[in-house]
């Protein structure tokens, strides 16, 4: 059994008696010490010889409230992940401890073994990727101190860039015996990511005018091969006429390939549940929020949304553990996935608990997105480990943004409200709830209008 070192500061007793029993449950063998200050905390931190896996902080504390308490934690032990509790679920704040320097927060009324032990992976797992992009950084400015870079050398009366280097040039897949290597400046310009033009454009035009001291920003540059190079272009000007215009810019390039790959999986991590990799509830509600605000400013926009739960899947984990339920889970999200457009976002919401949302869909179309889900499900085996199969199905709840829904937390409701009379109606199956929504007749197939208020759903 794995054991995890926790730190758990929380001056509540029975928020931290709510942890500890949270813990006893879970998958891991815990190792918890019970602080409850930010002091006792750096007296502890000083006493150890090692520092903890994880520490689960209280925001509010006798010496410390708000974000401070995260900034202050983070200072007495940088390296360690940091999962806030708190007891605001709100996406707004939990953005503010994420800047902060907390890897991930757990709202204390929601808090179960499961969602508490993924919360903690999560966090060392982001924390470490965390540190070693900084370890990456590390290691660009040990490089230009090394002056391991491309080097180029800029005439400006000319517009020629001379002295280019045999690093410059292998970045871009060329060689200093290209008999075709062009010397104009333009040339190479051009080979800069249409996106990315004006943003050099406008730091060299800073730094020419005097208002930056230096010249540097982070532009992809067309390979020789056809693919786009993330690279780091700093210089500065190094002579002046005798009207003060600039003559010469000398400078360095360093690929940053592998530093903007990090950074792009950083922030697949921020959106993405690590399990299943669908959308976590942050991203998920940032996307429905989106489209709340594009159905206000045009009524007539038909935006769905679909709420999924696997039916019995209590049943599942009892039968084949946690880890043959999260190869269900795993494959769930794979079938739903596979069933939707490109344009369409799938998230997990928590535990079993499934939303898709369907841009540009009304809700004829949506409704056969939900049975096609329904039945791709349905028709789903998941082998496990010792050669189980596992059949699940799952139930949908269906309704659509409206345009005076004061939040898409409405939609949400509905959808789930939806949801509820799908489970208790007999499981795998579809229910609807909207305002006015032409449904199929599953008999004769022609269209029909069925009409709800939405305190009925």
């Amino acid at each position: 059994m794995q054991t995890l070192s926790i730190v758990l500061v929380e001056d509540d007793p029975g928020d931290a008696r709510l942890v500890q029993y949270t813990l006893k449950y879970s998958r891991v063998k815990p190792s918890l010490v019970w602080l409850g200050s930010l002091g006792e905390l750096k007296e502890h931190l000083v006493d150890q010889a090692t520092t903890p896996d994880v520490i689960l902080l209280d925001l509010n504390l006798p010496d410390s409230t708000g974000m401070a308490t995260v900034t202050g934690c983070k200072a007495l032990s940088p390296e360690t992940p940091v999962v806030v509790l708190t007891g605001h679920d709100d996406m707004e704040f939990a953005v503010r401890a994420l800047e902060a320097g907390a890897q991930d927060y757990l709202v204390k009324g929601n808090l179960d073994a499961d969602s508490l032990l993924r919360s903690m992976r999560y966090a060392i797992g982001r924390a470490k990727l965390e540190q070693r992009l900084v370890l990456s950084e590390e290691r660009m400015a040990a490089a230009i101190e090394g002056a391991k870079l491309g080097v180029w050398d800029w005439l400006l009366p000319s517009e020629q860039l001379i002295s280019l280097s045999e690093r410059w040039l292998t970045m871009l897949g060329f060689h200093s015996g290209n008999s075709t290597l062009p010397a104009a400046a333009e040339t190479w310009i051009e080979r800069i990511h249409p996106e990315d033009r004006a943003a050099f454009d406008n730091a060299l035009a800073s730094h020419l005018q005097g208002e930056a001291p230096n010249f540097q920003c982070e532009i992809r540059l067309l390979h020789r091969q056809e693919h786009w190079v993330w690279v780091l272009v700093s210089g500065h000007v190094v002579g002046w006429d005798a009207e003060g215009r600039a003559q010469r810019m000398v400078g360095v390039q360093q690929d940053i390939s592998e530093r903007k790959l990090m950074e792009q999986r950083l922030e697949e991590l921020a959106m993405r549940a690590p399990l299943t990799g669908l959308s976590n509830r942050r991203h998920f509600m940032q996307a429905i929020d989106r489209e709340h605000g594009r159905v206000k400013r045009n009524p007539g926009l038909p935006v769905s949304v679909l709420m999924l739960d696997i039916d019995h899947f209590k049943r599942v984990n009892d039968t084949y553990g946690h880890a043959g339920g999260d190869e269900v889970l795993k494959a769930f999200s794979t079938s739903i996935r596979r069933q939707l457009r490109e344009m369409d976002m799938a998230g997990r919401l928590g535990g079993e608990e499934f939303a898709v949302l369907l841009p540009d869909t009304d809700a004829v179309g949506s409704r056969r997105v939900a049975e096609k889900l329904r039945q791709a499900v349905e028709a789903m085996c998941v082998t496990l480990d010792d050669k189980s199969v596992v059949q699940v199905t799952t139930s949908v709840g269906l309704t659509r943004i409206l345009p005076d829904d004061t939040r898409p937390d409405g939609a949400l409701a509905r959808a789930d409200s939806a949801l509820y009379r799908a489970k208790t109606g007999g499981r795998n199956r579809v229910e609807v709830c909207v305002e006015v929504c032409p449904l199929l007749d599953e008999e004769s197939g022609s269209a029909r209008l069925l009409t709800k208020r939405e305190d009925e759903c």
